[in-house]
């Protein structure tokens, strides 16, 4: 958690101000299934990581919304725009893939 892109503990706990930092990732191990892996590091030795279904987050979303549906629309607008970026990332790597196996006349499989 600590490296040259942290900008400083995420907050503070208690009054002495001891520090914590937070640090996400999105994993889909072989089941499929998409995770938020969550990493806290409480100071500086503890540090646990929580795995939890992304559809759980959705879920409890939907299970807590209100009468307003426009915060619906406002996070599944937000989701795509974020899946489209990832979408255009892979598409940029696997065509660069393709690039590089045919400069060595190699050949390109996207599964391997």
């Amino acid at each position: 958690m600590a490296n040259d892109n942290d900008f400083g503990e995420d907050g503070v706990l208690f009054a002495d101000g001891l520090p914590f930092f937070l640090d996400h990732d999105l994993q889909v191990p072989d089941s499929g299934m998409l995770y938020l892996q969550t990493t806290l590091e409480v100071g500086e030795d503890d540090k646990v990581t929580i795995q939890k279904p992304f559809w759980e987050i959705i879920q409890f979303v939907l299970d807590n919304a209100e009468s307003e549906y426009g915060e619906l629309y406002d996070i599944a607008s937000e989701l795509t725009r974020e899946a489209n970026k990832l979408r255009d990332l892979a598409q940029t790597i696997e065509v660069s893939d393709e690039v590089v196996a045919d400069l060595f006349d190699a050949d390109y499989d996207p599964t391997a």
